[in-house]
């Protein structure tokens, strides 16, 4: 599952306005205070966080942050679901689901409306992928148009609802799509244009 710094990163670059306080943070996170201090002192000293009070973090460098977890960030490893179900219905299912978030093309598309796709990459909370896979097909070893990724909760911070889909929040998203290169790079531009992402 995902490093404490990962977890760190997305819920600042999630809530960018945010005054934090170091104690919160390390809450919010699973992360000790130790930790959250030392990333924080490393932060500083390459201005991407300022201390207007000595316990307090405040992000300042959104663009650099977003590249840098961009460029580290490693999906999960993919779960293949073999469905015979439309994408119709598969939407119409997940309108009515809780414990998931769409991610990379398919939450892209219903943000921008950029490069039409017809496959599904969703995130499933560890104890509720069983239940999840069974209701939309089951598991193969080939590749597939739906692909599920195991996730944490910290990965729905952030999340909004289009359309009555839940979709990761734009950061997440962005950062999933650069992370895969190629097609997904495009798409990561686009939604950062419109989002105002990157300056």
């Amino acid at each position: 599952m995902e490093n404490s710094t990962e977890r760190i990163i997305r819920l600042l670059l999630t809530h960018p306005k945010r005054r934090w306080v170091q104690k919160d943070l390390a809450e919010k996170t699973h992360c000790s205070t130790a930790f959250v201090s030392k990333l924080m002192k490393k932060f500083q000293s390459e201005n991407i966080i300022a201390r207007p009070y000595k316990n307090q973090v405040v992000l300042i460098g959104f663009s650099k942050l977003l590249n840098r977890w961009s460029s580290t960030r490693k999906l999960p490893q993919p779960i293949y679901i073999r469905t015979s179900f439309s994408e119709e219905k598969i939407e119409g299912l997940l309108r009515r689901e809780k414990g998931y978030v769409l991610t990379l093309f398919r939450a892209a598309w219903h943000r921008t409306k950029f490069m039409k796709t017809d496959s599904f990459e969703v995130y499933v909370v560890s104890d509720k992928i069983e239940g999840f896979t069974k209701k939309l097909g089951a598991r193969t070893e080939n590749p597939t148009n739906f692909i599920v990724y195991e996730c944490e909760e910290q990965v729905f911070e952030g999340m909004e609802t289009i359309n009555k889909l839940r979709l990761v929040s734009v950061v997440q998203n962005y950062t999933d799509l650069m992370s895969l290169g190629g097609t997904g790079s495009r798409v990561a531009f686009n939604l950062a244009e419109k989002y105002g992402l990157i300056g």
